[in-house]
């Protein structure tokens, strides 16, 4: 991406520092019975929560790991109790092909936990930073994908809360899953907790007072995506990139009025595609044709 096109977009500048300290890390759980379901290995160990490979208990011996069990830990009871119910609550009401599933689920006794399918994937994060640059209309398909889950769950009322490459899977033939829903939100709802989302990839009213959660917000993240992505793609020219850069731009405006529904995303993401996906390929024919 060229420098002019870097400079038409002004990102707001956020403090990253994270004052949070560690969770203590709790005894290894690796075949451990909670429910019905066996724990395997840890696969990540945050403030409230620990993922954790999981299978039936029944399914004695056998080398499958098809589910990730999450489960709240850390000294927070109530705010991991709160994540695990925000998180059931959304996946029961929404169903996207883009958006994780919670297959089961228990708020009661000193472990709360819920059961997820396991994704065989990697990170945007990781497509981002340490996996060859990618054609302007492949990073502009990935995005589209976490467009269409954010437009399903603003249909249904809900908002994710934390959208950020981190928290979007990329499997190894394309397809994107929205993951973690514990900072989800209704729609117009006042959280009853401090900022607990990204810094980065924030928007600006989030981090107020007076704070009430918006689909906005998450148009704000997903526009600090697309700008990321906007610097790391092959494209044929800088001409495809400028409508790019113009959507970001308000897909990040200050105010929240000002920026497009998740729909209206899709739909532009969508035309930007399949016109730069043209441009990619149309030069192949000519010489083809020259040959």
């Amino acid at each position: 991406m060229s420098n002019t096109l870097v400079g038409k977009l002004t990102m707001p500048k956020v403090s990253t520092e994270n004052s949070k300290t560690a969770a203590p890390r709790p005894a290894d759980s690796r075949g451990s019975i909670l429910g019905i379901w066996r724990l395997g290995k840890v696969i990540h160990q945050g403030e409230t929560a620990e993922l954790a490979y999981a299978q039936p208990a029944d399914a004695t011996g056998s080398p499958r790991w098809d589910y990730v069990v999450r489960r709240g830990i850390g000294e927070n009871a109530i705010e991991s109790l709160r994540q695990i119910q925000q998180f059931t609550a959304c996946a029961q009401e929404v169903f996207h092909p883009n958006l994780i599933a919670v297959l089961d689920a228990s708020e009661s006794g000193t472990a709360p936990f819920l059961v997820m399918p396991r994704l065989d994937a990697l990170t945007m994060h990781e497509h981002l930073n340490q996996q060859p640059r990618k054609p302007l209309p492949v990073g502009l398909w990935l995005v589209r994908q976490v467009a269409q889950a954010l437009e399903a769950m603003h249909a249904s009322g809900w908002v994710h809360g934390d959208v950020k490459p981190m928290n979007v899977m990329v499997g190894a033939t394309g397809h994107v899953t929205l993951i973690d829903l514990g900072f989800a939100e209704r729609v117009h709802c006042s959280p009853k907790r401090l900022f607990r989302g990204t810094p980065e990839y924030a928007a600006p009213e989030t981090m107020t007072d007076k704070m009430v959660s918006l689909p906005a917000s998450d148009i704000f993240s997903l526009g600090r995506i697309l700008w990321q992505w906007l610097t790391r793609v092959e494209a044929a020219s800088d001409l495809l990139l400028s409508p790019v850069a113009e959507l970001v731009e308000t897909m990040i405006s200050p105010r929240p009025s000002d920026r497009p529904t998740a729909a209206h995303v899709t739909r532009q993401l969508l035309r930007l595609e399949i016109e730069s996906l043209g441009c990619h390929i149309e030069p192949d024919k000519r010489r083809r044709r020259a040959a």
